[in-house]
């Protein structure tokens, strides 16, 4: 196909492309020593992981796997109504940041089993500031990070831990994406 064969653009205008010399890198040039990968337990977070070991099997690097066990805000703020006390609120929170890193665990011991260098970290707080924070302090050279779909409403009113982490973090960050909820299945 020579450049006259190219459809032209319905704007009637013609685009001009200045063609600059590729440049070709070596995957040595980019090496990930250390990759962060930020999971939720979601059925999204296999196929991240997945994308990870990938990478860190390639460029023979160490996996920081990290969860962040976010306490919700209202388990926190002293509502004058409520019944529970402080006691049963804070078993409860204890239990499940318990099953937090037995599943971590459990992740992490299914990536050694395959031979991959792993290092989990269980952090409580938001997601989003733990994630740069750990990338931060850890020197990170890549964040592995999955996104849900979310679309319309429910991402203006959640936001999106992803596009923040992507906005703030100091190294590149590769966002494997999920299904579009009502999209089907992959």
């Amino acid at each position: 196909m020579t450049p006259d064969d190219l459809p032209i653009p319905s704007s009637g205008e013609t685009a001009v492309s200045l063609e600059s010399p590729q440049v070709v890198t070596d995957e040595k040039d980019l090496p990930y020593d250390r990759i962060l990968v930020p999971i939720d337990f979601s059925e999204h977070s296999k196929r991240t992981v997945s994308y990870a070991t990938r990478t860190a099997v390639r460029h023979d690097s160490t996996i920081y796997l990290l969860h962040v066990f976010q306490i919700p805000d209202y388990v926190v703020t002293p509502y004058a109504r409520r019944r529970q006390n402080s006691a049963e609120v804070q078993s409860h929170v204890v239990a499940a940041e318990q099953e937090a890193r037995e599943t971590l665990e459990a992740f992490a011991q299914e990536l050694l089993n395959r031979g991959i260098k792993v290092q989990p970290y269980l952090r409580v707080g938001y997601p989003f500031d733990e994630i740069v924070l750990m990338a931060n302090h850890f020197k990170v050279d890549l964040i592995i990070i999955g996104s849900h779909g979310r679309g319309g409403i429910s991402r203006l009113l959640v936001g999106s831990t992803a596009e923040r982490v992507v906005e703030h973090a100091i190294c590149p960050v590769l966002v494997v994406k999920g299904p579009r909820p009502g999209a089907g299945s992959e």
